[in-house]
């Protein structure tokens, strides 16, 4: 879709923090980028984003309305409309981002944006990857007036989607018990986010704080404001052969030093609690 809508330099609005892979996308297109900031809890400010397109030409808006990686951010149902209400008033697409949509933790699913899209601006985007078969990479799009569009870009992008990865999913999914997979798949990961949770709380700093999303699978660690969590990165691969996603990495302009995300999708096992440890004195 960014490749339908823009021009070189074009404004394109999107989280901050956001995942790395979109930021190398806008810079690989060399777009301009609007950072719209964006609430651990709700999501994207619905006030900024209004203040974004009031000021900039604004071609197109890209958020994960639910459990954003890499704040685990999940926006209520009043702020989706929000959203939608101020990009709809200026015609601007909105490229809904909902890879994990089936991690919640919850009794309900929530809503994506495009359920409530009347216009067709929004392009839901979600994928196989998160919740069954990383490897395969089946992914699909709901672009409303842009599908005609997307599917000539996908053909002369690809050609050929591929084929039996897909049939073998349309099998699962319609006789494998891919309901149940998903209610064991979700219980696992709250337990492990939960489990996570604690052990951060266990040992890090007093004054750490650490997010709590319902559902997907990314904690948000914000640290005292003197850690830089950057410049520690390659003396705990050296020292520790401990890996680090540093805050940084989710911003185009050295933000969030003191932050770091921690993905809490992987059984507490005694090698992470002591990777733990060893993150905490490093912290202390």
């Amino acid at each position: 879709m960014l490749r339908l809508r823009f021009n070189y330099r074009s404004s394109s609005a999107y989280e901050s923090p956001a995942f790395y892979g979109e930021l190398q996308t806008i810079e690989r297109l060399q777009l301009k980028a609007i950072e719209i900031i964006t609430d651990p809890q709700f999501g994207m400010s619905v006030d900024a984003l209004k203040h974004a397109v009031n000021s900039h030409d604004i071609k197109a808006c890209w958020l994960m309305s639910k459990y954003q990686n890499p704040l685990g951010a999940s926006m209520p149902e009043v702020n989706k409309l929000a959203i939608l209400d101020v990009l709809a008033a200026k015609h601007i697409p909105l490229l809904e981002d909902d890879v994990y949509s089936e991690l919640y933790f919850s009794e309900y699913k929530p809503k994506p944006i495009k359920a409530y899209d009347q216009q067709g601006l929004v392009l839901h985007c979600s994928s196989f990857s998160k919740c069954l078969a990383p490897g395969f990479r089946v992914g699909w799009v709901v672009a409303g007036r842009y599908a005609k569009q997307i599917e000539k870009l996908q053909f002369m992008t690809t050609l050929s989607a591929a084929v039996p990865n897909q049939l073998a999913i349309a099998e699962f999914v319609l006789h494998g018990n891919y309901d149940t997979h998903l209610r064991r798949l979700r219980r696992q990961l709250e337990s492990r986010q939960q489990q996570m949770r604690h052990a951060i709380e266990q040992y890090f700093p007093l004054e750490t704080t650490i997010t709590r999303p319902s559902g997907g699978y990314f904690l948000w660690v914000v640290l005292s404001d003197h850690i830089n969590t950057g410049e520690l990165l390659q003396t705990l691969l050296d020292d520790h052969n401990i890996s680090i996603a540093p805050g940084t990495l989710f911003a185009s302009d050295q933000q969030y030093k003191n932050c770091m995300r921690i993905n809490s999708s992987y059984l507490l096992t005694d090698k992470i609690r002591q990777a733990l440890i060893t993150l905490a004195r490093c912290f202390a």
